[in-house]
């Protein structure tokens, strides 16, 4: 529980990961970078998304003056734009013309740029659900799910030694989820290729997806490889060993390795873009 009217006083920031089913607070120490809670819930019938997030940050735990910050992790469609090409007053215009919105929904479409890789993500939020966040945290800041994730990904993270490769990196975003990001290198430029979010029921369909997305960037085995990322897992395992028999360079990078001084790497609950916000923000 956050401490009040102590001596031992620490800043925290609120991470709220919205998902199709439902939705996770992580309540995490902004100056030791570390884990302090984390609570998953799940959408009940009859209760829309918005009134179910209205009734839990009215909390006391991710409600208080403790709370400096607050970030918002936003899952669903996302489109990419070259930030060139990238005009604010256009965002909403630029999203609409390759995801389509459901009928009756009304949304607020947002964007972060990311300058690595010299690319803008757009992605949606609905009204009702931001209005409930703002409701309690009006400066809370909104990011897609993956947005820090690419950034990490495809800025100093390439195993081959080859001027000109192709990675792929597979993580799960979700139990039942792969998303898959493609980066070429070229003599030490990086460029983002795709990014992708697949539904899956097991390893069968994780490796069917990767060799696909292999196959489709006419990827090479002596210079091109596949990096999975996440905690150790029997299905991390199977994709893993599956994968060594197509594929010469194929490796597994555990959350710890992939950020070598973060406390928060450590935890098996932090999900990895959870991760890659907070290693950006704190």
């Amino acid at each position: 529980m956050p401490a009040t009217g102590s001596k031992t006083y620490r800043p925290l920031n609120l991470s709220i990961r919205l998902r199709a089913d439902g939705f996770s607070f992580f309540v995490c120490d902004a100056q030791a970078a570390s884990l302090v809670r984390g609570e998953h819930f799940k959408l009940e019938e009859g209760t829309t998304l918005a009134e179910r997030l209205t009734r839990e940050l009215a909390r006391t735990e991710y409600n208080n003056r403790q709370i400096e910050q607050v970030f918002v992790l936003v899952g669903g469609p996302v489109t990419h734009v070259p930030l060139e090409e990238f005009r604010r007053d256009e965002a909403a215009t630029m999203y609409n013309f390759v995801v389509s919105t459901p009928e009756g929904v009304k949304q607020h479409v947002g964007y972060n740029i990311l300058p690595q890789l010299e690319v803008v993500e757009l992605f949606a939020i609905a009204d009702d659900v931001e209005e409930a966040i703002i409701r309690f945290h009006p400066t809370a800041r909104l990011f897609a799910a993956n947005a820090m994730v690419l950034e990490r990904l495809c800025t100093g993270n390439n195993s081959s030694s080859a001027d000109i490769s192709t990675e792929l990196y597979a993580y799960q975003p979700s139990d039942n989820q792969l998303t898959i990001v493609a980066c070429r290198n070229d003599k030490k430029v990086t460029t983002l290729q795709m990014a992708n979010t697949y539904d899956i029921a097991g390893a069968d369909d994780a490796v069917y997806f990767i060799l696909s997305v292999w196959q489709m960037f006419n990827m090479i085995q002596t210079t091109d490889g596949i990096t999975l990322l996440g905690q150790k897992s029997e299905l991390m395992n199977e994709i893993l060993k599956r994968l060594k028999e197509y594929v010469i360079h194929v490796h597994h990078l555990l959350p710890n390795d992939f950020f070598p001084n973060m406390p928060l790497a450590r935890e098996r609950e932090v999900p990895l873009d959870l991760m890659a916000l907070l290693l950006n923000r704190l």
